[in-house]
């Protein structure tokens, strides 16, 4: 610097200047961290930001619902006031926006990014430039635009308030532009000088970025407080929904579905107390005692009772809604429900077949108690023997031909036919008849024969029924050296003494029929092909 006595040249002032400028870059120490930090800030500013718009874009929903639900000479002020202040706070930003546009024009030659959006403080090019924001915020006086507009603002989003709120809620408030501010040498300066003259451009766009938060809050205080001030005396509610409340949740084809359509208004920040009883129509406060308590979260209680013994089950409740007073509102609530047992039915098309002259066993089922259904097969016997289960019984003279099976259910008490299947018809196989249970002929050791002396007749192995078969009468005849002896008749499915000592004396090659078979069942009577052995 030049001696008193030695006015300074422009070059030493200019040399004076630029050495100011480095002091204080050196002071501020601008390194890649420092402006890696404000990108940082700035980004936890932005998300904020974007959190009170969710809120204020509720509470401004909330009001429009309350004037619907309530009516313009209940909300009409609180809704006229909500719109102004809704109003007043978009332009408040939108100024905001301009502002920062257009500095980052000024410093980047471009606001927008690729996208063609404004660009973030991570994207801006010249982050470390300070001339540009002081010759836009100070030269320019830009920045007492924006402290000019920020004081208009806030007397004018206040004003929407009674005197007593406004006064009590100004403090807090933020948006303080009329305090005083001192630079590092203690000296006082002002708002606009202590924020944006020679500061750094990535700091001033997060210092508006934290106006347009301060902004956006002070629009979510006033907002809530007229939102208050709908009426005092009334159950708040923030949450308005449509509900149906179905008559039943079971409809059948033919049936008519019925429901109650209402709008629904909860307080999602007051949950209310909800007490319930299984098997009655009605609970008192007198009786709580007894009943359970169920607790919820944001004002929504959820019953959740466990489907244990089948059939109709019904019970009823209590709600105790809290009042503005802090009193208690009872409300009460009741209701019914069917249990019914997990099931389901998987059938062969081609394989609905009963089996005429013994018991078909059969099960029916379907989205209805099954104490309340019924089964019923025209030309047939069905005989209930437990809920959803039957024997049924088909006569010889409907083989040969389809049988219609009709399941019907009590419904809301009124029985309605639930579905149809066609079954065949068929006679029951016959038996197979064998020696002892396992020979059916060839030829064999007389030991073989008389090992298990008896005609035994069994049903094969895919009958899946349980059909007892007796065989009641037989022939056997013995042809010896190409000679038949006269044919022995015997009763029932045993051998006879003679026959046993005839197969003991039979000689190797000697030839035995077993004919005429005769067996029988509750399936009716059957004539059996012969059985052929040769001894060995």
């Amino acid at each position: 610097m030049g001696a008193t006595n030695c006015p300074e040249t422009p070059r030493q002032r200019m040399i004076g200047m630029m050495y100011l400028v480095l002091t204080a870059m050196l002071a501020l120490n601008v390194s890649k961290d420092i402006l890696n930090a404000f990108v940082v800030v700035d980004e936890t500013l932005v998300n904020s930001n974007k959190n009170i718009d969710a809120t204020i874009t509720s509470d401004y929903s909330f009001i429009e619902r309350q004037q619907l639900l309530f009516g313009e000479a209940k909300v009409g002020d609180a809704f006229k006031k909500a719109q102004q202040l809704k109003n007043e706070s978009e332009a408040m930003i939108s100024f905001i926006e301009t502002m920062k546009s257009e500095l980052l024009k000024e410093a980047d030659k471009t606001d927008l990014n690729k996208e063609g959006q404004l660009k973030s403080a991570k994207e801006i090019e010249s982050k470390d430039d300070w001339s540009a924001s002081s010759r836009y915020f100070i030269n320019e006086k830009n920045a007492e635009k924006l402290k000019t507009k920020l004081i208009t603002y806030k007397s004018s989003i206040l004003a929407l308030l009674p005197d007593k709120v406004s006064s009590q809620i100004g403090n807090y408030l933020g948006l303080d532009v009329d305090g005083k501010y001192y630079n590092s040498d203690g000296e006082v300066e002002s708002w606009e000088t202590h924020n944006f003259d020679h500061s750094i451009l990535i700091a001033c766009v997060t210092l508006m970025n934290k106006i347009e938060g301060e902004v956006k809050n002070a629009e979510s205080m006033v907002l809530k407080q007229i939102i208050a001030g709908i009426s005092g005396d009334d159950f708040k509610f923030d949450v308005v929904k449509g509900k149906t409340i179905p008559e039943t949740r079971m409809v059948f084809r033919g049936e008519t579905y019925e429901a109650d359509i209402i709008v629904a208004a909860y307080d999602s920040k007051s949950t209310p107390e909800v007490y319930y009883k299984m098997g009655v129509d009605t609970l008192r406060e007198a009786d709580l005692g007894s009943a359970t308590r169920l607790d919820g979260i944001d004002g929504v209680v959820k019953l959740r009772l466990p489907a244990g013994s089948e059939g109709d089950q019904r019970y009823a409740g209590l709600i105790k809604v809290k009042r503005p007073d802090g009193t208690y509102e009872p409300y009460g609530f009741k209701d019914k429900y069917t249990v019914l047992a997990p099931s389901a039915t998987v059938a062969a098309d081609k394989m609905n077949v009963f089996y005429s002259g013994i018991e078909n066993p059969v099960s029916i089922s379907a989205a209805v108690d099954p104490s309340k259904l019924s089964l019923s097969i025209p030309g047939c016997t069905a005989t209930k023997i437990g809920n959803g289960k039957y024997m049924v019984t088909v006569p010889s003279s409907q083989v040969g031909k389809p049988v219609t099976c009709t399941v019907t259910g009590e419904i809301g008490g009124k029985t309605q036919t639930l579905g149809t299947t066609e079954f065949r018809v068929k006679q029951v196989p016959s038996p197979q008849v064998s020696i002892g249970g396992n020979i059916t002929g060839g030829k064999r050791n007389k030991a073989e024969l008389v090992a298990t002396p008896q005609l035994i007749a069994t049903m094969g192995q895919d009958f899946v029924y349980d059909l007892k078969w007796t065989v009641i009468s037989f022939r056997v005849i013995f042809q010896v050296r190409g000679m038949e002896e006269p044919a022995m008749a015997i009763s029932g499915g045993r051998f006879s003494d003679e026959l046993v000592r005839k197969i003991n004396s039979a000689a190797p090659g000697t030839t035995i029929w077993f004919e005429d078979i005769k067996v029988s069942s509750s399936a009716g009577s059957r004539n059996i092909p012969n059985i052929t052995v040769r001894i060995k």
